[in-house]
This record gives structure tokens, C-alpha cells and sequence, in this order.
């Protein structure tokens, strides 16, 4: 099943819809990114667990055979390094 699309808490509307099963993943992916940024001392704003968990759940639907894929991971990691650990 399909929503449709609605604002969301700041006045956005979403990009576009998820299914049952997008939701269930993005809730799966987002403990795991929780976890990890606890485990690596990262306490990320709240855009930046979007983008790893939204960067997770491509993960899961397309696997790791995708170059883009691993091109995004590899400048997210980049971000992330930069903004919360100085550019380690």
C-alpha cells in the first residue's frame, strides 16, 4: 500500500511515497545507524541520521554491486568525517 504524500512537521512536503515495506525498512536501518554512530562517538543532527538511514535503505533495495551506491557511501563517510571528526 501506497500513502499518499503529506507535509511533514516542518512544512514539507515528502519527496515521495513510501510503501509499507520502505517504512519498515527505513525504521529497521535507522536503529542500525543509531547504533552505529553511538559505537563510532558520532552524535549526528537529525538531517544527517536522514541521509544515513534514507543511505541504508537504498542498501538494502539495491544492494552493493551499485557504483553510484558506493560513490555515495564513500562522500556521506567523507561528510561525516569532516563535520563531526574534524576531517579524520
Amino acid at each position: 500500500m501506497i500513502m499518499e504524500n503529506k507535509l511533514d512537521i516542518t512544512g514539507t512536503q515528502s519527496p515521495k511515497p513510501r510503501t509499507d515495506q520502505d517504512r519498515i525498512m527505513f525504521q529497521n536501518q535507522s536503529h542500525l545507524i543509531q547504533n552505529y554512530f553511538n559505537n563510532c562517538g558520532v552524535c549526528p543532527d537529525l538531517y544527517d541520521l536522514g541521509l544515513a538511514t534514507d543511505l541504508m535503505v537504498e542498501y538494502v533495495k539495491y544492494g552493493s554491486k551499485s557504483e553510484p551506491l558506493k560513490e555515495r557511501f564513500n562522500k556521506f563517510q567523507d561528510y561525516i568525517n569532516k563535520k563531526y571528526k574534524g576531517g579524520k
